[in-house]
């Protein structure tokens, strides 16, 4: 950058016990096309030479700064250190241990400065270390209702963590949620608000690489917490999102559809937990959020492109199934029938359905109700 000029892009980084890989990710960033940057590294509390890479690059490149906390922040607490600095037009965050090519910065700003009403882009990403492979990002447009529905219902939503954000969306209140102690997913009610913020773009190269499974990573970490802290987070980042949805001020239609569709999103996360951790009962959804409470399908969801109601539709099936699963597994009768009736009612001739909903009132102690239910299987699917 010549001497005098002002960046135009902030690169953060968060990092914390990085001494093993900083060096490259900071050489990465030094090296891009676009030389208008500010590259500024925030180590949390650390106990390795993190401190000391950073600082030596630093003194080789004046773009580079660098701030070593004396206390532990965490890694929201740490990235949102970092956002509440941002003083350039554009920003992104750039994990300690990723890896970007030379042309990311470029690539994705020249395509913000062709959309000034995106709020963000990102690219395709790459994996290395654990994996081989490419997660294609999702181009989100619509209205911001549909993008919150594509962002929590979409099969393949891109990797939006790693975006090039607009100045504006910092200022317009964008930054991760603090309120659990572990920030466990606090990433997803992040990138809720980000798109509702503003179209996201894609640009369709690989210009960013996430270094995948790595040991000691923070996805890894969050492995080694109990159910409960896991449930934590994602009750924090149901309260963060509830006020995303408050802020938009959606009609009743809308409110409705991203109500049902964060309530698949993260009740679907509780179950995933209640199977990693082999929980003793099923959790009710309310434990996330009062308003889950005895949530049903909207009328409403009618009204949403096809596209987006059959991932919505698609997804509450599959909480269906995997809460009866879980019922079932720990005996909460009452639990799977209820979910297995649900789903019965959406998919009325699936036999194989029925005939789990059968053994369900058998072990609940409904023999009646179970002799009806298999007569119903028997009649779709006759020997």
């Amino acid at each position: 950058m010549r001497p005098g000029a002002t960046a135009e892009v902030s690169v953060c980084i968060p990092a914390w016990r990085a001494a093993d890989f900083i060096d490259r990710t900071l050489r990465c960033a030094r090296e891009q096309t676009e030389d208008a940057l500010r590259i500024v590294v925030s180590i949390d509390l650390s106990d390795d030479g993190t401190e000391e890479i950073c600082n030596t690059h630093a003194r080789a490149d004046r773009r580079v700064e660098v701030h070593a906390h004396r206390e532990r922040l965490g890694w929201t607490r740490n990235v949102n250190f970092l956002l509440d600095h941002v003083d350039s037009e554009f920003a992104f965050l750039y994990f300690h241990d990723d890896i970007i090519e030379p042309t990311y910065t470029e690539r994705l700003v020249g395509s913000l400065r062709e959309r000034p009403d995106a709020a963000s882009a990102h690219c395709d990403m790459g994996h290395f270390g654990g994996s081989d492979w490419v997660n294609p990002g999702r181009q989100y447009e619509g209205t911001a209702a549909e993008r919150m529905v594509t962002f929590l219902a979409a099969p393949d939503r891109g990797s939006l963590l790693r975006s090039m954000l607009r100045r504006t969306v910092l200022d317009d209140g964008l930054r991760m949620p603090t309120g659990s102690n572990t920030g466990v997913w606090a990433n997803e009610a992040f990138l809720i608000k980000l798109v509702a913020l503003g179209p996201a773009l894609r640009v369709p190269e690989t210009l960013y690489r996430r270094w995948d499974k790595r040991d000691g990573g923070l996805t890894d970490s969050w492995r080694s917490l109990g159910f409960d802290e896991v449930v934590d987070g994602h009750r924090v980042n149901a309260e963060y999102a509830l006020g995303v949805i408050d802020g938009l001020r959606p009609s009743p239609d809308e409110r409705a559809v991203l109500m049902f569709a964060l309530f698949v999103n993260l009740t679907a996360r509780m179950r995933d937990a209640e199977r990693a951790h082999d929980a003793p009962t099923v959790s009710p959804p309310e434990r996330l959020l009062p308003a889950f409470a005895g949530m049903t399908v909207p009328a409403a969801l009618q009204t949403l492109p096809a596209a987006l109601r059959t991932w919505v539709e698609n997804g509450y099936d599959r909480l269906l199934r995997d809460t009866a699963a879980h019922a079932l597994h720990v005996g909460d009768h009452a639990q799977a029938v209820a979910a297995l009736d649900a789903f019965t009612g959406r998919h009325p001739a699936n036999g194989e359905a029925w005939l789990c909903l059968a053994d369900a009132y058998r072990d609940a102690g409904r023999a009646a109700d179970a002799e009806a239910a298999r007569r119903r299987a028997r009649a779709l699917h006759p020997a």
